[in-house]
């Protein structure tokens, strides 16, 4: 999954007409789920992966769906059961959510919440984002949660 491919840069104005969201939305759809994670973070871009959240909820609802964000990047360990409960409400009325969350050399509540999730996808920034961070990240919320990888190299 690379949606800066091609331009150079991702674009978070969302449009199912757009390829690059296409391409991101039927890799979503890939596997059956209610909650996804989105997990990534960025020094430079900080609120780049919450406005992939944001713009995906976007989409579905130009699609006729409901999708739900949850921001839990600085979430504690006091917040682990409301996000276990919120998750659940929002599934029991039939709807979806996305959580966001960081890498979890940045928060190590991301494990947890991450495996509390249906899949997951990983937000790698070119340049910024290390392996090490990255495999970590997978190993520990559970390899077979990810969908993919979203390349992002903002503007």
């Amino acid at each position: 999954m690379h949606p800066g491919a091609g331009s150079g840069a991702f674009s978070l104005a969302s449009t199912s007409q757009d390829p690059t969201w296409q391409r991101l939305w039927l890799r979503c759809q890939q596997h059956d789920w209610m909650s996804l994670a989105l997990v990534g973070s960025s020094k430079a871009y900080p609120n780049v992966v919450i406005e992939l959240a944001w713009g995906l909820a976007r989409l579905a609802h130009e699609l006729g769906q409901e999708i739900q964000v949850i921001d839990a990047r600085n979430f504690g360990l006091r917040e682990i059961k409301q996000v276990e409960d919120e998750i659940k409400r929002i599934s029991a009325r039939g709807k979806r959510c996305i959580v966001v969350l960081r890498l979890v050399s940045e928060n190590a509540t991301s494990v947890p919440l991450g495996q509390l999730v249906d899949a997951a996808l990983l937000g790698v920034f070119i340049g910024e984002t290390s392996t090490v961070a990255a495999s970590r990240t997978i190993d520990e919320i559970g390899r077979q949660k990810f969908l993919g990888t979203v390349i992002l190299t903002p503007k």
